[in-house]
């Protein structure tokens, strides 16, 4: 599970940061953020988490591409037979 943690010594710096990177991670269509939940603190500030998960497999568009070729590759040879 991916997740994201801000934390600080300022609370208020805190805030002010998380307010403006959820609508930012919100507006990516390629993430899911979860609920941010406010973890325990080890003395002054705040510590934040959220989850992210991957928004799903999105339409898939495959383009036909060309013959593989290799620069410099040797052309196979095959033995002679036996005569």
């Amino acid at each position: 599970m991916a997740q994201i943690r801000v934390m600080g010594d300022d609370a208020d710096e805190v805030t002010r940061v998380l307010e403006a990177l959820l609508p930012l991670v919100n507006a990516c269509t390629a993430l899911v953020a979860g609920q941010p939940v406010e973890l325990s603190k080890r003395g002054p500030g705040l510590r934040v988490v959220f989850e992210l998960l991957p928004a799903g497999p999105g339409p898939v568009t495959v383009e036909q591409a060309g013959p593989a070729t290799r620069t410099g590759a040797r052309t196979p040879r095959r033995r002679a037979l036996p005569g």
